[in-house]
């Protein structure tokens, strides 16, 4: 009896050869990257290194200039990205706190990540309602329902964004440095929240940060980003390594790893 041929591995998302182009500069240069459903993926790099026009290119928001970007199998320009949109959640708390409605309660924020819009431009259903009170009780937010999104604190609003993210659980998962303004008490709760919805949604994650500190400890994979371009990516161990985090930074660096979580420290290492 012959053996069954394993079935190939398909990506969940792959970009092929990607470039991004803005003012006749390249903000995004020849970029490929392949990733696994299940997989969690860190995307560091400096400010200014193409990170947040990745994520934007992935999500939809902004079109790759030349290159390919395929995602659930479909390759973007083939099917309307709307359909896409509703797979995927994402949290960008600066550009979102920026762009919506200042008279939406947390009920009408959370609301929205249901039609993956801004603002609320539809009725919420029953259904929706009764998702809504059990996302925000399972946080001890349940009182703050009907509370005007603006009277929240900074973690409050950060942790609304997030469950409006996930509230109609995506397969993938956009963080775009969510952890930027918190103290490490709040930096640390806002992980240990992430990690719970992840075990119970098994959503794919892709975070961006600048910071290593900042990586949870159940993050598996990184890419490392410069001037537009990936200088290393795979699993998080063998990424982020001394050498690898010195060419990113443009400094001296040395990586230390203990129980799943990374810290730097300046270093005399040379920088080829």
């Amino acid at each position: 009896m012959k053996a069954r041929a394993n079935k190939p591995i398909s990506n969940l998302l792959e970009l092929e050869n990607i470039s991004f182009v803005r003012n006749g500069k390249k903000i995004i240069d020849g970029l490929s990257l392949q990733i696994l459903k299940g997989e969690s993926w860190a995307i560091l790099g400096k400010n200014g290194s193409g990170k947040t026009t990745l994520l934007n290119i992935i999500y939809g928001l902004t079109w790759p200039t030349t290159g390919s970007v395929k995602i659930f199998g479909k390759e973007f320009g083939d099917f309307p990205i709307r359909e896409i949109q509703k797979k995927i959640g994402i949290l960008q708390s600066s550009h979102q706190e920026e762009r919506i409605q200042k008279n939406l309660s947390v009920k009408e924020i959370i609301a929205t990540g249901f039609f993956s819009s801004i603002g609320l431009y539809s009725k919420i259903t029953r259904l929706q309602k009764s998702q809504i009170g059990k996302i925000l009780k399972d946080h001890g937010l349940e009182k703050k329902l009907n509370e005007n999104f603006s009277n929240l604190s900074s973690g409050e609003k950060k942790l609304v964004l997030l469950l409006r993210s996930i509230i109609s659980n995506p397969e993938i998962l956009i963080l775009d440095e969510p952890l930027s303004s918190f103290d490490i008490s709040a930096r640390e709760k806002f992980s240990a929240i992430l990690k719970k919805l992840r075990t119970k949604k098994k959503f794919t994650l892709l975070l961006v940060t600048h910071r290593v500190e900042e990586i949870p400890d159940f993050i598996t994979h990184a890419a490392l980003m410069k001037n537009g371009k990936i200088l290393a990516k795979g699993k998080i161990g063998e990424v982020l390594t001394n050498e690898n985090l010195s060419k990113t930074y443009s400094i001296g660096l040395e990586v230390i790893h203990s129980k799943g979580r990374f810290s730097l420290f300046p270093s005399n290492r040379n920088i080829r």
